[in-house]
């Protein structure tokens, strides 16, 4: 018994139809509570879809209970069943959050364009201002507050932007960092943080150097400190690689 390819469906997200499929294999009986799935390479594959897009359904049956990840291990299912109301909810998330995947895409785009402007137009006030956002960040994420780190990531970020002095370019940024703090955002974050703690001093260390190319008006390096900034972001959420996903036999 296999994973269905993705077709047209009454979803507006195809995570919404790979959770919808595996909600359908954990109720036919596939996958009984304590059995964990195939490895992440084999539903893509069999479902013809990409990991982005299975990463946020999983995460989605995480945030509901129907599924939990064991780090190190794998994905299992938690539930004996996925009942009516807990299906809902977790296709719910999907359909009402914004693609976290999309988001870093998007705000990769905008945020290199507007650290170049800032850096042109930027008075000391503002890169006072960048500073203290930096270190209020640095200071939750040191302590392992990770609901306040991402909260004051949000303020770190708006920080740049303010300092283009561009009222659009601020309203767009301030719009795409909301979505960081959607459910779907912080669970996914929560969950590569608490497979490894030592991994938020990697992300503190870039912001670190963002502020500091920012702050000496470093044109390139700014813009290298902000692509590796996006990247590892989206390796470190979708494409860590899949040896801790391999296929073992359910329990």
């Amino acid at each position: 018994m296999i994973f269905e390819k993705v077709a047209q469906t009454r979803f507006k997200k195809k995570s919404s139809f790979i959770a919808d499929e595996i909600l359908r294999m954990i109720n036919a009986g596939r996958y009984k509570a304590g059995s964990r799935l195939p490895s992440e390479r084999v539903i893509t594959e069999q479902m013809g879809v990409s990991r982005p897009s299975l990463r946020e359904a999983i995460s989605a049956l995480q945030i509901v209970g129907i599924l939990e990840s064991r780090p190190g291990d794998g994905t299992y299912v938690s539930a004996p069943a996925a009942n009516e109301d807990l299906s809902h909810r977790a296709l719910t998330v999907l359909e009402e959050c914004d693609s976290p995947y999309e988001n870093m895409q998007a705000r990769k785009a905008m945020e290199i364009g507007a650290a170049q402007l800032a850096i042109q137009v930027a008075t000391d006030a503002d890169l006072v201002a960048l500073r203290e956002a930096w270190d209020e960040k640095c200071e939750r994420g040191r302590k392992g507050d990770l609901e306040e780190y991402l909260r004051y990531g949000k303020e770190f970020h708006l920080a740049i932007a303010r300092a283009t002095k561009n009222r659009i370019i601020e309203g767009i940024m301030e719009k795409l960092l909301d979505l960081t703090i959607q459910p779907l955002w912080i669970n996914m974050r929560r969950e590569y943080f608490r497979d490894d703690p030592t991994r938020i001093e990697l992300m503190l260390d870039i912001h670190d150097r963002i502020v500091k190319a920012i702050s000496t008006r470093d044109v390139q390096r700014t813009i290298c400190e902000l692509e590796m900034h996006f990247d590892i972001q989206i390796d470190q959420i979708y494409n860590q690689n899949d040896e801790n996903h391999s296929d073992h036999s359910g329990k």
